[in-house]
């Protein structure tokens, strides 16, 4: 009788443990489920830019990051500056490695609110992991100026607000993220990460691909472009030669008037 106390209390404890276990597994850091719709971009003759939609689960009580990145590329740039101390002019050719094509970034409160914990997923933290060369063009001013390039280009953002949380329902609470994403995109892999932060820590995370694509007049043009060189060239010249006829047929009209 007494063993059979024993193993029924063994056993409650064992219900007791596991369902927390099971949460404390799937908020683990890289365990977060998300959805992000639509689940690709398409470029066509019309596309201006488009806006994703990410949902998904996580822990209550935890703030919530969301970004869009780009793949990191190589820049080749120049520096600019005084000739002589009278012309403004190219002087050096510097060269910028491990730059995201594209870096946005939104959050459920204000990104300096969040400390030291949203750090690592903000513009800085671009502007530190970047590689200048050479090495003594590598400076701060240098390093802001490309976050400045980006930003003006709109390919390079923090957003406050754009992700919305759910009341808690238990030891979780859904969230909803709205991120504009802009027209001077180009075709690749992308990528959105979703990142809960709670207590000044990462409680959990999710990471999916977002593939982005041609398709349309757009992928065609591409296409004749890449695999068949000599037919674009010919296309070219003739599209040049008929708009320089139609603006001289314009200007003899209003001469002739």
């Amino acid at each position: 009788m007494r063993g059979l106390k024993i193993s029924l209390i063994t056993l409650f404890a064992v219900l007791l443990v596991l369902p927390a276990a099971a949460l404390a597994a799937n908020f683990a850091p890289g365990g977060l489920d998300l959805v992000v719709s639509p689940p690709s971009v398409k470029i066509g003759a019309t596309y201006d830019g488009t806006t994703l939609t990410v949902t998904g689960k996580a822990p209550a009580g935890s703030d919530v990051v969301v970004r869009f990145v780009g793949a990191r590329t190589e820049l080749h740039m120049k520096e600019k500056g005084r000739a002589l101390g009278l012309l403004w002019m190219n002087l050096a050719s510097l060269t910028i490695d491990e730059v995201p094509s594209v870096y946005l970034v939104t959050a459920s409160k204000d990104l300096d609110a969040l400390g030291a914990a949203a750090a690592p997923y903000r513009l800085e933290q671009v502007s530190q992991d970047i590689v200048i060369t050479p090495a003594d063009k590598d400076t701060p001013v240098n390093r802001l100026e490309l976050l400045k390039l980006r930003r003006e280009e709109g390919l390079y953002r923090e957003v406050r607000g754009g992700v919305t949380l759910s009341p808690a329902d238990g030891a979780s609470q859904e969230f909803r993220a709205v991120m504009p994403v802009p027209s001077k995109l180009l075709p690749g892999e992308y990528s959105v990460e979703v990142l809960a932060l709670k207590d000044g820590k990462l409680a959990a995370s999710g990471k999916t691909g977002v593939p982005v694509e041609l398709v349309g007049i757009p992928a065609k043009l591409a296409d004749v472009a890449f695999n068949h060189s000599l037919v674009y060239g010919i296309l070219a010249t003739i599209v040049a030669l008929l708009s320089g006829l139609a603006i001289g047929l314009v200007f003899q009209s209003k001469g002739a008037h």
